[in-house]
């Protein structure tokens, strides 16, 4: 089933479903997290450093995954849910959470996202990100 939706994924977005790239975006929905490029490295061994980069800026272009950077200037990448692109840009309408115990991060939808209007302003990007203790960690206390 989950061979079914990468390859699916892959081929909605108008790209080839290659061995790599169903590899890279089988990590991405089977950790259903954010994921640091060095964590993304360790876990598809198997692919030289230039082609994951190559899959991941795909990605990026495609709005299957998003780029978060976070306060401490870590950069991890996540999937994008489907209301993710418009106007051919990420929509990132979520917070990006970071907990402070496990240090996962974790997009959370939030209703009501806030909106920025400034007169003679085109923002491209605005990213709300937060940190605390998550749902898992703060159960577990």
């Amino acid at each position: 089933m989950l061979h079914l939706k990468v390859k699916e994924t892959i081929k909605n977005s108008g790209l080839s479903a290659t061995k790599n790239r169903i590899s890279v975006l089988k990590l991405f929905i089977k950790l259903n997290k954010a994921i640091k490029l060095s964590d993304i490295k360790l876990a598809v061994k198997n692919i030289d450093r230039v082609t994951l980069f190559r899959i991941l800026n795909t990605f990026l272009e495609k709005k299957i995954i998003h780029k978060i950077v976070l306060n401490n200037g870590s950069i991890l990448y996540a999937l994008c849910n489907s209301s993710c692109s418009s106007k051919g840009q990420h929509i990132d309408d979520h917070i990006h959470f970071e907990c402070s115990k496990c240090e996962d991060v974790i997009c959370l939808d939030i209703p009501n996202y806030p909106t920025i209007d400034v007169p003679n302003f085109l923002f491209y990007n605005f990213n709300i990100n937060a940190t605390g203790i998550c749902d898992n960690c703060n159960q577990s206390n």
